[in-house]
């Protein structure tokens, strides 16, 4: 701290003592105590008043106590003695057996010949032995020219004989305050290389506010706004070097005021006198003494500390030993009082977190899960998804001592879903041992189907879809299993646009739409209800919470993306769909990675951005997406791509297999889904007229064994493909050559055409 902004405040103690220096230089000696919270200034007009003294040709003699010195008998009493008697004399020394009158003799020789300053910093630190010398040269300095001065912080509990020292009759008190927001603005304009008057008048409301007017915070505060560089912000910084001070002022304060600051930081806002009593286990007579040394620091107003950034530092203080112990024991406390379930869940999860980083183990109280359950319960329908799968994933961690909710599993993948999608991977193997083992009209099998659904897992949801009951949540299954697997459900037909709304109906008006609306706003949009689908996404979109999660939001994109193109609005619907993307990752995705895909790709070929087309195409899809109805949409869209790029063989093979899963599932073209008329100009470009189509006169198992024969596959590799014997293959392939008038497997490519490769590899269905 600067001298000049290190006095601001200081002037009218420091001329106190100055004006009793000269009166131990008429022979009338005397004692002073300096008080003060931590930050104050104490040091600072100690050294002020020794330079001072030193100027005016005083001797001058300085002990400083600490507290890793506290138990050493006589350790400040050594310091006096050693500068007294000066250096390389045989009188210095520890002080160890020396008396008070020795100590007393000494001073007043040293005050005979001119005037002695003696100042003790930290005298709250002082041995107990000291401080009975200290006690003794209070009552005998009058008639000596010795001054002596102890600067400390006051005491919530004085001891014994320290407590004698500072109130003793012939000990001059000296309280050291906080400065008033006048004396901030000095203190700004008087720090080294920091702001003009006008400045710092304008800016001192504000920074007194901050740091209370504690010296040792301001310092800080304008460290941080220097550090700031040429364009300060006009409001105070909560930087590093203002944790720093603040850090320092908890250093320096008793181990009660220290503890009431880190409980007021680890409750937060669920503070009470009450609730900080008994954290602290004193009574709450006890915790008022506490609570007034925080505030003449500063760091207290009104019964809370003072903002975020003390709160922050003082947190950071903490060691993760200590950050465990006190929210697990804010925990306990704020349980027993009957908070809510979220408040306390709160703390589990910052004492579990600080446990993992220390590596150390705690006693888990057996209400520790069912708490974290029931707060992840109410944090998903406000929108806190996040908050919940923090509240899951610890409950997991811990020991239930049987107590463990019922669905846990479940709502965890769900809350994951919707705040880091890419995680709930993990989980569908349990998941799906969990739905296995679960009746269908069980709540809890729904939230589960859900996200099996999702990614790809749609066997277990189907066999148990079939026995389902009719509720709500088992209607809202069934329809999105037939809507996004055709071929899965129970008469392998598509809902209808009806029945799709009449489920979002019901979905609409629950506290928290889950993660199967999309397919059924998608449904909508597929059956070429555009204007529906469109309603229907306003709708549900104003039944979220005010912060959609990024899964949400990424699904909304998506949705966004499938009607603009289907509207023909493509520059839209590519930025929709590039959003979509960009929010969650392809494996988070799932088998909805087609909505986008789709969407991006018809768009990309219909602006004739066919790099972007092809780059889209080169992001990895899961197999099961060739079994649902997103992945229908996304070979017709990769058939329109290659089409475009004079690929029409390859894009024939994409067009001929939608129409072989619309065959297999049972339904018609509908929807928009016209595959006919870019197959009819892929056959066009081929030298073939539409009605001359060479494979429509084979049935759909000759198709499926001549594409293959086609690819560059073996008799062998195609019965095993289709799950059939060879020698079905070469009957299949004997009514093949004789249907097409061919004689060798390179006819075939020309007539049938080569597949692509990779993720669009269909996987056919055995014969």
């Amino acid at each position: 701290m600067g001298t000049g902004e290190g006095l601001i405040g200081r002037q009218e103690p420091l001329r106190l003592l100055e004006g009793l220096l000269a009166d131990a230089r008429q022979g009338r000696g005397s004692a002073a105590a300096l008080t003060g919270s931590p930050g104050t200034g104490k040091s600072a007009v100690l050294r002020a008043l020794a330079a001072s003294a030193a100027g005016a040709g005083a001797t001058v003699l300085g002990a400083c106590a600490t507290e890793a010195e506290s138990d050493l008998p006589l350790g400040v009493v050594g310091q006096l003695l050693s500068g007294a008697a000066g250096p390389g004399t045989a009188s210095g020394g520890s002080g160890a057996g020396a008396r008070p009158e020795a100590l007393y003799e000494a001073l007043r020789a040293l005050g005979g010949r001119r005037p002695l300053v003696v100042t003790v910093d930290d005298v709250h630190h002082t041995d107990e032995q000291s401080a009975r010398c200290l006690l003794y040269l209070c009552g005998r300095l009058a008639a000596t020219g010795v001054l002596l001065v102890l600067a400390g912080r006051p005491q919530t509990a004085p001891s014994l004989p320290l407590a004698e020292v500072l109130g003793h009759p012939r000990c001059v008190p000296l309280p050291l305050r906080t400065l008033s927001e006048d004396e901030a603005a000095d203190f700004l304009r008087a720090a080294p290389a920091a702001m003009d008057a006008a400045t710092a008048r304008r800016l001192a409301p504000d920074w007194h506010r901050f740091t209370g007017g504690n010296p040792r915070l301001l310092h800080g505060l304008l460290a941080d706004h220097r550090d700031c560089g040429p364009v300060r912000p006009a409001r105070p910084i909560a930087g590093t070097a203002f944790r720093r001070a603040v850090a320092d002022c908890l250093r320096g304060a008793e181990d009660p005021v220290r503890s009431a600051a880190q409980a007021l930081a680890v409750l937060a806002d669920q503070v009470t006198l009450t609730l900080l009593a008994r954290f602290l286990g004193v009574p709450e007579r006890a915790v008022v003494p506490r609570l007034a040394a925080l505030e003449a620091t500063g760091l207290l107003d009104a019964g809370r500390l003072r903002h975020r950034g003390v709160s922050a530092a003082v947190l950071e203080s903490l060691t993760a030993e200590e950050s465990a112990r006190l929210h697990a024991r804010a925990a306990g406390v704020l349980h027993d009082h009957g908070a809510e379930p979220s408040a306390v869940a709160a703390h589990l999860v910052a004492a579990e977190a600080a446990r993992t980083t220390d590596g150390a183990t705690g006693d888990t109280p057996v209400w520790a899960v069912p708490v974290l359950a029931e707060a992840a319960r109410h944090a998903m329908p406000a929108g806190q998804a996040r908050r919940a799968a923090e509240f899951l994933r610890t409950a997991h961690r811990l020991p239930d001592g049987g107590q463990r909710p019922d669905g846990m599993l479940a709502t965890l993948a769900r809350a994951e879903w919707e705040s880091d999608p890419a995680s709930v991977i993990r989980h569908l193997s349990a998941l799906e041992r969990d739905l296995a083992a679960r009746a269908p009209d069980d709540p809890w099998w729904t939230e589960g189907a859900a996200q099996l659904l999702w990614h790809g897992r749609y066997e277990t949801v189907a066999r148990g879809a079939a026995d389902a009951g009719d509720g709500p949540r088992a209607r809202e299954v069934r329809t999105a299993l037939g809507h996004l697997y055709p071929g899965a459900g129970r008469d392998g037909t598509a809902p209808e646009p009806d029945a799709v709304e009449r489920v979002l109906v019901s979905v609409v008006h629950a506290l928290a739409p889950p993660p199967s609306v999309p397919a059924l706003l998608v449904a909508l949009s597929y059956a070429g209800e555009t204007e529906r689908a469109a309603r229907w996404r306003e709708l549900t979109d104003g039944a979220e919470p005010a912060e959609a999660t990024v899964a949400r939001q990424a699904v909304a994109a998506a949705v966004a993306a499938v009607l603009h193109v289907r509207t023909g609005s493509h520059g839209t619907g590519a930025a929709h769909a590039a959003r979509a993307l960009a929010l969650m990752t392809p494996a988070a995705w799932g088998v909805a990675v087609g909505m986008p895909l789709a969407a991006g790709v018809r768009a990309a070929t219909a602006l004739r951005a066919h790099d972007e087309a092809a780059r889209l195409l080169r992001v990895p899809v899961p197999d099961a997406l060739f079994r649902t109805r997103p992945g229908l949409h996304y070979l017709l869209a990769r058939g329109g791509h290659l089409l475009a790029a004079g690929r029409a063989r390859s894009a024939l093979a994409d067009f001929h297999a939608c129409r072989d899963l619309l065959a297999e599932w049972g339904e018609r073209t509908r929807g928009g889904l016209d595959w006919r008329t870019p197959a009819d100009e892929a056959l066009r470009r081929l030298g073939h007229t539409p009605d001359g189509d060479p494979v429509a006169v084979l049935t759909r198992a000759e198709r499926r064994v001549a594409m293959l024969a086609a690819a560059g596959c073996t008799n062998r590799a195609i019965a095993a493909r289709l799950y059939v014997t060879t020698s079905t293959v070469e009957q299949h392939l004997t009514h093949v050559y004789r249907k097409l008038r061919v004689r060798s497997r390179g006819d075939l490519v020309r007539l049938v055409g080569t597949r692509p490769a990779g993720p669009g590899d269909l996987r056919p269905e055995p014969v």
